[in-house]
């Protein structure tokens, strides 16, 4: 659900309401309100929003968060997935496992790139027109939007908007 932006979110501490709409998760409700919790935020918890308050996800704004990551402090966690109803999808999310062996520029050349060598993680869904987040050791790599990818045995290309990342798959 959306709670609309500037409506009262009721907690035990106060009112923490949000200026403008936002993702809520609703785990009950009564006959006049939704109890959950904001999707983000400080893990407030049995958050009251009146049902008036509150409304569904439009199609475009599931389109949108379907495949979104959750970070805390810039450290990403879970994508989220929601069905046409708005719920989530509770699921798992196929990991891809490899190293960067090479990174080029669209026109094929070698681009200098501190990425070479770092072994990566991300999921297996890359979505077309969005960026690709690559968890390492040492933090998280974001790529600019994905437009190509190509899939061989031991080995993921994709092209970006900027780059070209060759990662072979272990």
């Amino acid at each position: 659900m959306i709670l609309k932006g500037g409506s009262p979110a009721i907690h035990k501490l106060g009112d923490i309401w949000r200026p403008v709409d936002d993702l809520i998760r609703v785990h009950s409700e009564n006959e006049n309100q939704y109890i959950g919790n904001f999707e983000e935020g400080f893990g407030f918890i049995d958050v009251k929003f009146d049902k008036n308050d509150c409304r569904p996800l439009t199609q475009e704004e599931r389109e949108e968060l379907n495949g979104t990551w959750y970070t805390i402090s810039g450290n990403p966690l879970y994508k989220i997935y929601v069905d046409a109803e708005g719920n989530i999808i509770n699921g798992k999310t196929i990991t891809v496992k490899g190293v960067i062996s090479k990174v080029t520029n669209a026109s094929g050349e070698d681009k200098p790139s501190n990425f070479v060598g770092f072994q990566v993680e991300f999921g297996e869904d890359i979505l077309m027109g969005r960026s690709l987040v690559m968890l390492t050791g040492e933090g998280t790599i974001t790529t600019s939007k994905v437009t190509q990818l190509l899939v061989y045995d031991n080995q993921y290309v994709v092209y970006t908007k900027n780059s070209v990342y060759y990662i072979d798959i272990k």
